[in-house]
């Protein structure tokens, strides 16, 4: 059965398991083998995440198992990921949509996010979503330090 719900602090490491494999698979040509996922660093920002006031968190199950994670705030999509396993399935637009929903109702009517420059699988998703990248650009805070770009989207 698919249900879309919101995280609680009991979902931290469900997150976490979607988050590293989501990256590993889809970033692996901008990180490269050597250098190893960060799972404290990603782990303590999900704890952060999950507490900080008005974020939304929400997780796309099937059967109980998690396949995707969408986390909002203030009309900011600040992470989205869905498990490789179910890359090219649709789920990533019905999570999306929820999410974009989820946004409108709380007023937003632009959407913004960053995306990694040479992350084109989802720079594509995004476009086929509706979304515009800006001229913003920016070093990420993490090593290798990869540029990333805002994108924006009105409603």
């Amino acid at each position: 059965m698919h249900v879309i719900r919101r995280a609680s602090g009991d979902d931290l490491v469900r997150l976490f398991d979607l988050e590293k494999a989501a990256s590993t698979a889809g970033l692996a040509h901008i990180f490269g083998p050597d250098l190893p996922f960060p799972d404290d660093d990603v782990l303590a920002r999900w704890r952060l995440v999950l507490d900080e006031p008005g974020m939304t968190v929400l997780i796309d199950e099937e059967a109980a198992r998690p396949v995707g994670y969408a986390a909002f705030a203030d009309g900011w999509l600040r992470h989205f990921g869905i498990d490789p396993a179910w890359w090219g399935t649709g789920r990533a637009s019905v999570l999306h949509a929820r999410a974009l929903a989820d946004m409108a109702a709380a007023g937003a009517t632009t959407t913004y996010l960053w995306v990694l420059v040479d992350n084109r699988r989802a720079r594509a998703f995004y476009r086929r979503e509706g979304w515009e990248e800006t001229a913003i650009r920016e070093s990420e805070v993490f090593a290798p330090y990869p540029e990333k770009l805002q994108m924006a989207r009105r409603r």
